[in-house]
């Protein structure tokens, strides 16, 4: 049996006496035992057409390196159609599009009358964030044959329910919680020192910088916009001035950022450009005008990257910059090309180390 439908099985059969839960407006937290460390899950459901019901469930097991599962359960009603699609909405924004093949499976689910629609770990990465900012999550179901299935979740109470059960798994304040993953708790964000930044709140003329560069999740031809530009933020770094990290393309694991200071007192041009350091061992130092899956912290004034060689995170190149008032100085860097299941980016082999 799949970890996941194990885990989904272990939920459905878990009376009172096995598994904790809390509530969180319409989202439940449930941990398969009173024990730190358990497996746990948070779900909640909403009504669907043709008297289906859609219950959207993130399960994650305890171990250090398990991942969350992101899957969406049909309830009763005739199942899910042939080749199922799966379209997701939050608060009428772009559309996410997910077809059967390596972003969604189908299968049997753990209880009788039941599909589950199981997102790939690299799809559930980049999804759960956007569960965190709306308020509904309309989905819509099709398939080869059949009318569409549309069902509402609403969406308050989801991160207080990602809180619980990393409190409950131990994982609360790690890298690796799902609080860290859906990002909005940090105190800079909670005060408004970094934030996300949807497609249409990016300024003007950097849409158009994007749009003149290639980037792939600002492609003209497409019908619609990808959703993956809405992972966009901006930063305060004090003085005036704005980072602003716009997302260019995005794959399984990596996400690649375009990344610019905003000087509000420059007449024109107040958008810099920036431009970074990086080291390929087979071509030494080069620069590079984007930075992979980048993140900054507005308490350390830190700004890191890492480019994953794979999924796992154990090879790849990891990059921390300090912004010293009028630019970002590099403070370390380091860098492993062996794939070898050993290693976090922070231990990776030295190549360059500054000052701090």
């Amino acid at each position: 049996m799949r970890p996941a439908a194990a885990l989904l099985l272990l939920f459905a059969l878990a009376g009172p006496a096995s598994a904790t839960e809390a509530r969180f407006e319409g989202w439940v937290a449930r941990c398969a035992d009173v024990k730190a460390g358990a497996d746990c899950a948070i779900e909640t459901e909403g009504g669907a057409s043709g008297g289906q019901t859609v219950r959207v469930t993130v399960l994650r097991g305890p171990a250090k390196d398990a991942v969350p599962h992101l899957i969406f359960t049909l309830v009763g009603g005739v199942g899910a159609p042939p080749r199922p699609r799966l379209g997701l909405a939050v608060d009428g924004g772009p559309p996410i599009r997910l077809a059967s093949g390596s972003d969604l499976a189908t299968g049997a689910g753990a209880a009788p009358a039941t599909v589950d629609l199981k997102l790939s770990d690299g799809a559930t990465r980049r999804l759960l964030p956007f569960l965190r900012r709306g308020k509904i999550l309309q989905a819509t179901i099709t398939g080869e044959g059949g009318e569409p299935l549309v069902a509402e979740i609403a969406l308050p109470g989801f991160a207080p329910a990602a809180a619980e059960i990393d409190a409950r798994q131990g994982r609360a304040d790690r890298p690796d919680a799902l609080a860290a993953l859906i990002g909005g708790a940090s105190p800079a964000a909670l005060a408004g020192r970094l934030r996300d930044v949807a497609r249409d709140a990016v300024p003007e003329s950097l849409r158009k910088t994007m749009i003149a560069r290639d980037c792939p999740v600002w492609d003209q031809t497409e019908s619609n916009p990808s959703f993956l530009a809405e992972e966009s933020f901006a930063a305060d770094l004090g003085g005036g001035r704005t980072l602003w990290g716009i997302v260019c393309a995005s794959g399984a694991y990596n996400v690649d950022f375009a990344l610019f200071v905003e000087d509000p007192s420059r007449a024109a041009n107040r958008f810099d450009p920036l431009l970074f350091a990086a080291f390929v061992e087979s071509l030494g130092w080069t620069g590079v005008d984007t930075l992979t899956n980048a993140a900054y912290d507005p308490e350390k004034r830190q700004l890191t990257a890492f480019d994953k060689g794979r999924s796992q995170g154990d090879c790849g190149a990891y990059g921390a910059w300090e912004w010293v008032g009028e630019a970002f100085r590099m403070i370390e860097y380091r860098a492993k090309e062996e794939c070898d299941g050993v290693g976090q980016p922070e231990k990776f082999p030295i190549i360059f180390r500054g000052d701090r």
